[in-house]
Order: C-alpha cells, then sequence, then structure tokens
C-alpha cells in the first residue's frame, strides 16, 4: 500500500513538473512575440517622418503635435497615447480607440480610416 503510495505521488509530481515547464514555454514566447512587437515599432520608417507639429490647410494654428509616445492636441490640451506599427496608427482615446492607415504625399500626412481621409501639413512657426 506504502509502495503504491508513493508510486503514485512520483506520478502526480512528474506531471506537474512538465506541466510547468510547457507553462513557462507558452509564456516566454508571449513575451517574445511582445518584445517583436516593440522593435518593429520603434524600427518603423514612418515613426521618424510623423514626429512634429501638424495643421489642417488654411488654419492659423497647429491641430496636434506628434511625439515618441503621444499625441498631443492643442486645442484640447490633453496628450493620448499611440502606436503605430507598419502604416496603422492607433490611437487611444478616453472613449474609444482611432485605427487608421498612415501615408504621405510628399511633406502631407494623411490618415485615412473608414471613415473618412484627412490631410496635414507641417506647420511652420
Amino acid at each position: 500500500m506504502v509502495k503504491q503510495l508513493i508510486i503514485l505521488i512520483g506520478i502526480v509530481t512528474l506531471f506537474s513538473c512538465n506541466d510547468t515547464k510547457r507553462n513557462a514555454k507558452i509564456t516566454n514566447q508571449h513575451i517574445e512575440i511582445k518584445s517583436t512587437e516593440k522593435s518593429t515599432e520603434e524600427n518603423n520608417p514612418l515613426r521618424k517622418k510623423i514626429l512634429g507639429i501638424w495643421t489642417s490647410k488654411g488654419a492659423i494654428n497647429a491641430d496636434f503635435k506628434i511625439d515618441e509616445k503621444t499625441f498631443y492636441y492643442v486645442d484640447d490640451f490633453a496628450n493620448y497615447k499611440y502606436s503605430l506599427i507598419g502604416n496603422t496608427i492607433t490611437i487611444n482615446y478616453p472613449d474609444y480607440v482611432y485605427k487608421g492607415k498612415v501615408s504621405f504625399n510628399n511633406d502631407t500626412l494623411i490618415l485615412r480610416n473608414e471613415e473618412n481621409e484627412v490631410k496635414y501639413w507641417k506647420f511652420k512657426e
């Protein structure tokens, strides 16, 4: 009886150790994927191009400023975090998330989503 109990405990221990290793591998893969996304975002050639102060045509003031981590809306005095992966920009507003495509026509920034397309020009002080 004692011998069977020891064998049963050994088998349970063996399976639980194996499951822990598998969970560790899955966790490491998840971290690796996140790391790859982050480095892709940082190496994006559009990243440097979108940085700066932007205005819409005919406006006398700037509309927003894009820095490394945030969109700053001049009129609202508000910063919003964003990410740029490939040519897709995601801006995290408090009440919704904007997703759109980023493109350029010379020095004109074009933001396009399913609803509309808006063009911006570098603000000249």
